[in-house]
């Protein structure tokens, strides 16, 4: 199944609950590709992607306040923020290194000093918010993209996030993010999708 992106915006919400159906694996890839694309700040990428399959459902329900569609997901996909993003940081380096050879030292070091501007001054706790910012971005891309594919989803924002951590044998500079749950719904949606009307919610200036 391929959607058109209107119907793809319509289809898409919160399933509660999946069938027993597992997502393939080229559909996987798929989800995953879309989440590695999606933009960033400064091209950072400040995030990680770990997917936990159907026989770990159970434990990672349980310290998501055992919420169904965790437990039921054919897979669910735990996006991490990363939280080394100031110019000492080597990953930060690497990501500078794209778009400005370090072999030119002085000109490498104004190009990191300006894409880290505004991280350099965050402690470890603002770190994590930039970087969580940016991972609602590719959250949204793998859900609209699974909606695609037929396949259905749920953003869980609901969970115990220094069990996710140890759940996941956490260390610095990874934290929990978020967490998007996939599959195929089990029942349609008890509700019609609402929304504020266009004139609600948009200002020409």
């Amino acid at each position: 199944m391929n959607l058109h992106f209107c119907e793809i915006i319509e289809k898409r919400f919160a399933c509660k609950a999946f069938n027993d159906k597992e997502i393939n694996k080229d559909d996987l890839d798929f989800i995953l590709n879309a989440g590695r694309l999606a933009p960033s700040t400064c091209g950072f990428e400040p995030w990680k992607f770990v997917v936990v399959s159907k026989r770990d459902n159970t434990s990672l329900s349980k310290i998501c306040f055992n919420q169904e569609n965790v437990a039921t997901a054919s897979h669910n996909i735990i996006l991490l923020a990363r939280t080394d993003l100031q110019a000492k940081d080597d990953y930060i380096k690497k990501q500078i290194s794209r778009i400005c050879p370090p072999d030119n030292e002085k000109k490498f070091n104004q190009v990191l000093n300006a894409y880290t501007y505004e991280t350099n001054t965050l402690n470890d706790e603002q770190l994590y918010a930039y970087a969580k910012s940016d991972c609602y971005l590719a959250l949204m891309q793998m859900a609209l993209a699974a909606m695609s594919r037929g396949i259905d989803s749920c953003m869980i924002g609901g969970f115990e996030k220094d069990k996710v951590d140890s759940f996941l044998s956490l260390g610095y500079p990874f934290q929990t993010a978020v967490i998007l749950s996939l599959g195929y719904r089990r029942d349609e949606p008890k509700y019609d999708k609402v929304r504020l009307n266009i004139d609600e919610v948009v200002i020409y200036y």
